[in-house]
């Protein structure tokens, strides 16, 4: 079973934890709507669909099945540890709190910084650079690009080269020889799901993906881009359309060159939200819009991706967040309280979510 944390937020009884969640919730578009799965232990391992068996006609009576396995990819995401340590000074405290309660405020600046770094992690989050961390939707559905002279096993799987990224991967089902890429040319990828190409000894067969490219040196945002982007999605529309503030004043100037504005809808929380297609298009300060594409350094992102227990998902210890009155310091005249989060993400479905990279202005 799922939750988002504005829900978990009303199950409260604490009133400290209440208003750290609420202050969390309320400026993020994504902890508004991400449902988290409570996990017993420090990790969870799920399969993703990788291919699908194959189904045929037969001719009754006489026909001869052939049988056919789908295919899995093992998954595993464990979770991390977010928090702070929120320290008042008992001088202040005592001194200064018939002006403002000190401690209420330290600790939600706390839960402000708290939820930036999930949004940014959630976006950007790379293990490679910082162990402690999971990976973000960036990194996760970047995928590996395709290199010239290259060996490759069964099983691997590539995308076209920056900027000519199409929507689909490429799985190596097949390697003789010296079981090595061309030395020079990429292939022309096919775009039929289960469609082949030969690259020298290495076979590729074409799967569905979530990366789009914009071109080489990325370009302009268009309205052609964002809705190739939405059909990435499969199994119905996304939850959440996910850019930059640049991105949402482009694809409002967009909207209007065509006669109409963004239409408008009602949030989580009732607040006014922009819709694109009928899609809530939520803004990110963490979506950057400084990527190299090509000789291109102004370049940002633009995600499209379902929530839910079949799609992207947060997941986190059944207590969800934390807190902990850590009392007196004996170093210092000041009380702490330490704010935690045993929190992670995981991507259920590779046809879920997608992203548009090569954004520019």
């Amino acid at each position: 079973m799922s939750i988002s944390l504005a829900e978990a937020s009303k199950l409260s009884t604490d009133i400290l934890l209440k208003g750290i969640i609420e202050t969390i919730v309320k400026d993020s578009p994504i902890l508004q709507e991400l449902p988290f799965i409570q996990i017993v232990g420090n990790s969870l391992k799920y399969n993703r669909e990788k291919t699908l068996p194959i189904v045929g006609w037969y001719a009754p009576v006489t026909g001869t099945w052939t049988q056919s396995e789908p295919a899995f990819e093992q998954c595993s995401a464990s979770l991390c540890v977010l928090g702070g340590d929120a320290d008042v000074d008992n001088f202040l405290k005592s001194t200064r709190s018939n002006v403002q309660d000190l401690e209420a405020a330290v600790i939600e600046l706390k839960a402000k910084a708290l939820r930036n770094e999930f949004e940014n992690t959630f976006l950007n989050g790379d293990s490679g650079v910082d162990a402690n961390q999971p990976d973000g939707l960036y990194k996760t559905m970047k995928g590996t690009a395709w290199t010239a002279d290259t060996a490759m096993d069964v099983g691997d799987i590539v995308v076209p080269t920056a900027g000519k990224e199409n929507g689909f991967r490429y799985e190596c089902t097949a390697a003789a020889g010296d079981k090595k890429t061309h030395a020079t040319t990429e292939p022309t990828w096919p775009t039929t799901e289960g469609a082949t190409v030969v690259d020298d000894q290495v076979t590729w067969t074409c799967r569905f993906g979530n990366h789009l490219g914009s071109g080489v040196n990325g370009a302009t945002l268009a309205l052609t881009s964002m809705d190739k982007l939405i059909d990435l999605v499969r199994g119905g529309k996304p939850d959440l359309l996910l850019m930059s503030r640049r991105s949402r004043r482009k694809l409002a100037v967009l909207a209007r060159a065509q006669g109409s504005n963004l239409q408008v809808g009602k949030g989580e929380l009732g607040e006014f939200v922009e819709l694109y297609n009928g899609i809530p298009v939520a803004i990110s300060d963490w979506v950057k819009d400084n990527y190299t594409v090509g000789t291109s350094s102004d370049c940002s992102t633009i995600f499209a991706f379902q929530m839910g227990e079949g799609a992207v998902c947060g997941l986190t210890s059944p207590e969800v967040i934390q807190v902990e009155r850590l009392g007196s310091l004996e170093t210092k005249d000041a009380s702490r309280t330490r704010v935690k989060w045993y929190v992670s993400l995981a991507n259920f479905s590779i046809v879920k979510a997608a992203m548009l990279t090569g954004v520019r202005d």
